[in-house]
């Protein structure tokens, strides 16, 4: 059934072959047409800053932007959201699986990333937004704020925002129809088909995976990389007048047989997403403003997020057997304890048996969202301010206990009022801040509650000497409670199970996390080369980890005790991003970015093994000349060094890892490219960063992309 939905979608997308192509990159809400922006440099407008179409000229926090034509280039060696965000400077994922994993940005990761789709949060399910959740197919840009943003999205964005804005419905949007087919061995596959209209957008697409072999031609533990998922949006725009206009929207995503290998083995065996869905309900209503003015927009969703895990842990344990003689009762016993017997007997070799448990776990998030903004121009200033409310109310059931066991109803509320402001000194100089103040009211059905509010700030400038260089400099704060899960756990011991910790103790003690960052960099742009350099300081008060926990004898049978407990710690995360690129010639360049983060925890123990940002750096050229085009590409991976690893354990991290990628492509006519990639080029044998993921060997995919 997996291939024969696909196949229609191949002989459907086969067909839209015609002679016409154009690409668009539609307007951002409320921003000015970047179209002709040059892709990476200062003048191109940015969103997600202070929430509001800026210039990168004029924006002092560090932000990275990926473009629709960019992401076109990478794809096929991009599939997922999770790999056009893993080339860029200061960020790696934390893998799961080939579909799931979260973002960790300068050494904060999860929870603490904020994910807006079209500038909706995504909901913080087990580990953090779902990236899996949004084909890059449908992505026009990528936009990533670096460093905490709290005082301006809130406590989910304590270490930066993932902004992943889709294909927008505009009004002068002619019909057009895009295709794209990708296929590889692992027997990946993928296909796309999107209809674009006056004020309409619609699409879907479906992607499968087998199960891939690392660099030495071995399966990849625990039970495979094997996966599919399906996605079909739309959205649809009205126009009351030139500046009023209502927005629609509605995703549905599904994901079935997702293995996941990001869960330590031993103990585990088997770890699968069974199914992972997620529906999303959107409005919005936006005014324009006049030039000069005031705009404002009113936006409200409702996401459902449904899902299923199973996995089985395996423990093996030693039996002790005796033989019967004269004297001896011919018992067994376990743990090390022999059987009573007779004197001129010794005692026999132990035997090992495995004992193997499985489980299996549905969860249900509801999350209802609201907001209200408005930006007034005032002079050379312009004020962004606005009202925040979302709520998640999440539930699940332990399918194989007897009785099943559901979990109390836990619900997370965020209001959060806000005030952004800029304001240009001179045409060369531009301060930039804001305040919010937030409350978190989290609480169970039985009577479970933590409350907290907070109010955070920010504060930057950017100075153009020239031209060509500008200084900017950014502090920002973040502010988190902690969440149920880690001041209570998720079973009646009050325990809970993370990757690569184990089986972890809660702590009903816990103190909300606080951040103060500063970021400094120096940028320059000419047009044959760019360059930028950042230094980051970020002190982390309270942070939420994890630390050793003396543990009680195990029992016979069942899960092994927890040997960690969460507690609060202190960490500085400091650091650098460099990024560079030189233009030989209108179709050719060269870019570059390295990533170095130094991170302590105070009481000088290691960071976990999610928590240890290893050196990352990217070496890349490109030439595109808008009929052939190719690139290639080496991703470097530094070593994490000594971590706690999984139940406490101070061990070496992941080792560091070079990986080599070559894509060529072909446009036939000016409405058809075909692409050939070979993703890690030498088979090299290594390991996702910080997640102890064993990666696929070297992939070959080909892909066409049609446009009419």
């Amino acid at each position: 059934m997996r291939f024969s939905c696909l196949s229609v979608l191949l002989i459907l997308g086969a067909a839209l072959v015609a002679p016409a192509y154009a690409q668009q990159t539609p307007d951002l809400p409320g921003a000015p047409d970047t179209t002709q922006a040059a892709e990476s440099d200062l003048d191109e407008v940015t969103v997600t800053a202070n929430r509001r179409a800026t210039p990168r000229s004029k924006t002092p926090a560090t932000v990275s932007i990926k473009t629709r034509s960019e992401l076109d280039r990478e794809q096929p060696l991009l599939r997922t959201v999770a790999d056009a965000l893993q080339t860029l400077p200061g960020i790696t994922i934390n893998r799961l699986g080939l579909l799931s994993g979260a973002a960790n940005i300068r050494g904060l990761t999860g929870e603490r990333i904020a994910v807006l789709v079209d500038g909706e949060r995504l909901p913080n399910l087990e580990f953090g937004p779902d990236l899996g959740s949004v084909d890059p197919f449908r992505v026009e840009r990528l936009e990533v704020l670096k460093g905490p943003a709290s005082s301006i999205y809130g406590a989910d964005a304590f270490g930066g925002v993932i902004n992943i804005i889709t294909t927008l419905p505009r009004f002068d949007t002619p019909p057009k129809v895009r295709t794209y087919l990708y296929g590889g061995n692992f027997s990946e596959i993928g296909g796309n088909v999107e209809f674009q209209g006056p004020n309409v957008v619609a699409g879907l697409s479906l992607r499968t995976a087998g199960d891939a072999k690392d660099g030495l031609s071995r399966p990849i533990p625990t039970n495979g990389t094997g996966y599919d998922a399906f996605d079909a949006y739309a959205s649809g725009r009205i126009d009351f007048d030139a500046t009023n206009h209502l927005e629609l929207r509605f995703d549905r995503y599904r994901q079935s047989y997702a293995d996941l290998n990001g869960f330590p083995t031993p103990p585990f065996v088997f770890a699968q997403n069974q199914f992972r869905n997620r529906d999303r309900y959107s409005i919005a209503y936006i005014n324009d403003g006049a030039p000069g003015g005031t705009s404002f927009a009113l936006r409200a969703n409702y996401q459902k997020n449904e899902r299923r895990f199973d996995n089985t842990t395996a423990v093996t344990i030693p039996v002790f057997a005796s033989p019967f003689a004269v004297g001896g009762n011919g018992t067994s016993s376990l743990f090390g304890t022999p059987s009573r017997q007779a004197a001129f007997f010794p005692p026999a070799p132990p035997t090992f048996i495995t004992l193997t448990t499985p489980s299996s776990t549905y969860s249900l998030t509801e999350t209802y969202g609201l907001s209200a903004q408005a930006n007034t121009a005032l002079g050379s200033a312009v004020l962004t301010y606005g009202y925040d409310f979302s709520q998640d109310a999440s539930t699940s059931i332990d399918r194989f206990a007897v009785p099943s066991v559901q979990s109390p109803l836990a619900t997370r509320s965020f209001n959060g009022v806000f005030l952004q402001g800029s304001y240009d000194i001179t045409p060369s100089f531009t301060v930039a801040g804001g305040v919010r103040y937030d409350t978190y009211d989290q609480n169970t059905n039985t009577g479970l509650v933590n409350n907290a509010n907070r109010v955070t700030f920010n504060a930057g400038a950017i100075y153009s000497i020239t031209p060509e260089l500008a200084l900017r400099a950014n502090f920002a704060q973040g502010f988190r409670p902690p969440s149920l899960l880690f001041l209570f756990g998720s079973s009646p011991e009050g325990t809970f199970f993370a990757p690569s910790a184990g089986n972890v103790q809660a702590n009903p003690n816990l103190r909300p996390e606080r951040a103060d960052n500063f970021d400094i960099g120096i940028n320059y742009t000419s047009p044959e080369f760019r360059a930028g350099i950042t230094y980051f300081n970020n002190q982390v008060t309270d942070f939420l980890g994890f630390g050793p926990l003396v543990a009680f004898g195990a029992p016979p049978f069942g899960p092994p005790p927890p040997s960690q407990t969460v507690l609060n710690k202190n960490v500085q995360l400091q650091g650098l991003e460099f990024s560079s690129a030189y233009f030989f010639s209108p179709q050719a360049f060269f870019e570059a970015n390295l990533t170095y983060v130094d991170g302590r925890d105070g009481s000088g123990l290691p960071l976990s093994q999610l928590e240890v940002f290893p050196l990352t750096a990217l070496l890349r050229l490109v030439y595109d000349d808008k009929t052939f085009n190719a690139l290639l590409q080496s991703r470097i991976y530094g070593g994490q060094g000594s971590v706690i690893g999984n139940n406490g354990v101070v061990g070496p991290g992941t080792p560091p890892a070079g990986v080599l990628d070559l894509s060529f492509g072909y446009r036939f006519v000016p409405n058809v490219q075909l692409t050939v990639s070979v993703e890690n080029v030498t088979n090299a044998q290594y390991i996702y960063p910080t997640s102890g993921f064993v990666a696929p060997g070297a992939r070959l995919l080909g892909a066409v992309r049609a446009e009419f």
